[in-house]
């Protein structure tokens, strides 16, 4: 497809969610959480109720604790050292080996720090995820079709299903992928494992550019 104005090639995009999706974000945070408290934790999350409420009650840990903890995580620069999920990088290499625009999303936290936006750059230079956009939002996938044609949008990766569905209703149309992971694992519908996410992503990359010819 070409741009009727400019003559320029029209690619499709891939969103992709990075914390709890290719960084495993969870993990990371409950062994943080563990020190900072400096007692053992519940490490059991798998998906229900949300991280928040599960961490609260499993935990003997009040909002404003949880909170403090995910504070001192984000001001201690703790996301440059979160540790990647095996197949990431392979993922990002299939995104990209079938000529798609990559898009890298991330929520917007409760409490908004200057080095979050850094932090995660520097992430993702580390584990060498070149991109051609980053939303950092919390309605990151209304964000997302305000700058790209929600026609273009092939598939958004996600691991949480609320934001699945929230790409859908943004997109118009199904286009979420699951990302299955342990931490959604109480979910026995719809989660992709990431062999299975790597493997389909080109035949759907391929298939819009079929279609949109």
């Amino acid at each position: 497809m070409l741009c009727s104005n400019c003559g320029e090639l029209i690619r499709p995009v891939v969103a992709l969610d990075i914390d709890g999706t290719i960084g495993d974000y969870h993990g990371h945070f409950l062994h943080f959480a563990a020190q900072w408290l400096g007692r053992d934790l519940d490490m059991g999350y798998h998906g229900n109720p949300s991280f928040r409420e599960w961490f609260a009650l499993h935990n003997n840990v009040s909002t404003e604790q949880f909170r403090a903890i995910k504070l001192a995580y984000r001001q201690g620069g703790m996301k440059r050292s979160m540790p990647i999920y095996s197949g990431s990088n392979e993922l990002v290499h299939e995104i990209q080996k079938h000529d798609a625009e990559l898009w890298v999303t991330t929520t917007r936290p409760y409490l908004s720090l200057d080095n979050i936006v850094p932090d995660t750059v520097e992430w993702l230079r580390r584990h060498e995820i070149e991109y051609d956009g980053m939303l950092f939002d919390e309605d990151k996938y209304h964000q997302l079709v305000e700058r790209v044609d929600p026609q273009r949008v092939v598939a958004v990766i996600d691991d949480l299903p609320e934001m699945c569905d929230a790409a859908e209703e943004a997109v118009g149309r199904n286009i979420a992928i699951m990302m299955g992971t342990l931490y959604n694992s109480h979910i026995h519908i719809r989660r992709s494992t990431m062999y299975d996410v790597i493997a389909g992503i080109g035949p759907l990359i391929d298939d819009w550019k079929v279609l949109n010819a």
